[in-house]
């Protein structure tokens, strides 16, 4: 990995700002991530004997935790918090899976994250006491108070009075999520067909994949687009239709699902079409990152569906191997496709939250390990707690110069450190990456690469559209909404490799839908909105 080649300064303030983001645009003194009480409060030191052992499931736990008493970060956070992690393993591929299965069994982590609110069973989960509530007073606690109540999803996501997740903040704004859905294609193989312009459209997108699948400039029998998971296609589909698959809408005066009132067929026919002629390759269904990684680094693939907070995430997971194989940089042979119009000419993209995802807590967990968990977070939305996990060791990695963190020359706090795994995210319990929307956060990624990232949302910013969504809506809980369940992602996978014509199986994928009892979901609903005083904007 590249060292920093340049020293990195950033203000206290830009740390704090990165919890900062539903409130601060209307009360500039309010912090989400740090109280001002927070110089008054500091977080007492825990001594060894008092340790509390917690288990979190969190992608790659075990490869920043394993040899956890002998990293300096891992025992700061130790000291700082009294808590012992104790890792419990997940990966991408199966972390859904794997915590519906606990949470049947009775086997919970004491603590989990995944993107499970508003979902029919984070309602079951709550009515069932399958997760545990924070308590109803936070003052003993004034980092994490101050985090959830300037939280918009965190309060919208309040459920009974009470907080039953913590939001694992992503981004600045919602306008930052079009990072989460990117498409990196090989442009070197585009030049080399004959592509002479970057595409500007879908179309122009599906010719120039076929031009670098006919031309095969590498003779590799190159496929087409490809994605490091097959439930990412869809936040590139969707918003062909105008759909905005993770949100609720208001159409012809009702709220719905953004998945019932856009153009579904037209953006069904889409996926059927690139599927088709090859532009989405086969065997896309059965993608899984390791797999993905190795096909489009030897040169199967003509194009790669990916999150990772946005284009930088490129350096890290794909670039170094890239060039270690090939002896050149892979910035130089892709680009990231812009925002395409969809089917009404406005360029949608995908919309999903500040905050991706969010951590639980199991109600296996006594109040003794609870305050525990408590103080943990109390800690990482700390000023001090911010600084370790994106800066590392005050006076080691970073010295703090007319109150700027300023990183020392040369230091990467992921390889140094195997708490800052690049396989896993336990650094990232209270935050998700700041650094991928923050240019000022220190990172290791190269600022080439981090400028992808800028360059997407500014393309977001500049030329797509966003519709009004209303999460007010999405977090109500109603008897018939709590048990629908939308399999969207399954849905566009069957429909676009089926054999039938897609205004029939969309017809038919509508009845169903109907059959489970949407349209008196929808009118339950919408009579629950009018009571809690939810208004059309």
């Amino acid at each position: 990995m590249k060292k920093f080649s340049k020293v990195i300064a950033i203000t206290i303030a830009m740390i704090l700002v990165i919890s900062c983001f539903a409130s601060c645009g209307n009360n500039e003194d309010t912090q989400k991530g740090t109280d001002k009480s927070d110089t008054n409060s500091k977080t007492k030191d825990s001594g060894s004997n008092d340790m509390i052992e917690v288990s979190v499931a969190i992608w790659g736990a075990e490869d920043a935790l394993t040899n956890r008493d002998n990293d300096p970060i891992y025992k700061i956070l130790a000291e700082k918090t009294g808590v012992k992690l104790v890792p419990k393993n997940v990966t991408w591929d199966d972390f859904e899976q794997k915590v519906q299965l606990w949470a049947t069994n009775g086997q919970l982590p004491d603590l989990f994250v995944g993107d499970y609110v508003g979902k029919s069973f984070f309602y079951n989960w709550v009515n069932q006491d399958v997760i545990k509530s924070l308590p109803d007073n936070l003052d003993e606690y004034p980092n994490l108070k101050s985090y959830l109540t300037n939280s918009e999803r965190a309060m919208s996501a309040k459920y009974n009075d009470k907080f039953y997740m913590i939001p694992r903040q992503t981004y600045k704004d919602i306008t930052y999520s079009v990072q989460d859905r990117n498409i990196a294609y090989r442009w070197d193989l585009a030049k080399a067909a004959g592509v002479e312009k970057e595409p500007e459209t879908y179309d122009e997108f599906r010719d120039m994949i076929q031009k670098i699948i006919k031309a095969d400039p590498e003779g590799k029998q190159i496929a087409g687009m490809t994605t490091i998971q097959s439930a990412m296609v869809s936040g590139i589909i969707y918003p062909y239709g105008g759909i905005l698959e993770k949100k609720w809408v208001e159409k012809d005066g009702k709220f719905m699902p953004s998945y019932f009132a856009g153009d579904l067929k037209s953006a069904m026919q889409l996926a059927r079409d690139m599927y088709n002629e090859g532009t989405i390759e086969k065997d896309i269904a059965q993608a899984k990152f390791d797999i993905t990684k190795e096909k489009f680094l030897q040169g199967k693939n003509a194009a790669v569906i990916f999150a990772g907070a946005g284009p930088a995430w490129l350096y890290s997971s794909f670039a170094k191997d890239y060039e270690d194989l090939y002896g050149r940089k892979l910035i130089d042979d892709i680009k990231i496709a812009k925002l395409y119009p969809c089917v009404d000419g406005k360029k949608y993209y995908f919309v999903d939250t500040e905050a991706w995802s969010e951590t639980y807590i199991s109600s296996n967990v006594d109040d003794k390990k609870l305050s525990a968990i408590c103080k943990l977070f109390d800690f990482l939305y700390s000023e001090e707690g911010q600084r370790l996990m994106v800066a590392g060791i005050d006076g080691e990695d970073y010295d703090m110069v007319d109150g700027k963190i300023v990183m020392k020359e040369g230091v990467d706090i992921h390889e140094k450190y195997d708490f800052f795994n690049v396989n896993s995210s336990v650094n990232a319990l209270g935050m998700w990456s700041p650094e991928s929307w923050n240019l000022a956060i220190p990172s290791a990624t190269p600022m080439e690469y981090r400028e992808l990232n800028t360059a997407r949302h500014e393309d977001a910013l500049n030329n797509g559209t966003l519709p009004v969504y209303y999460d007010d809506v999405l977090f109500l809980s109603t008897p018939l909404k709590d048990e629908f369940v939308m399999n969207t992602s399954d849905d566009l996978l069957q429909i676009m490799v089926g054999d039938k014509p897609v205004d029939q199986m969309v017809d038919e994928l509508m009845a169903s839908y109907e059959e489970k009892g949407l349209s008196k979901m929808i009118d339950e609903v919408n009579e629950a909105a009018k009571k809690a005083g939810i208004q059309k904007k």
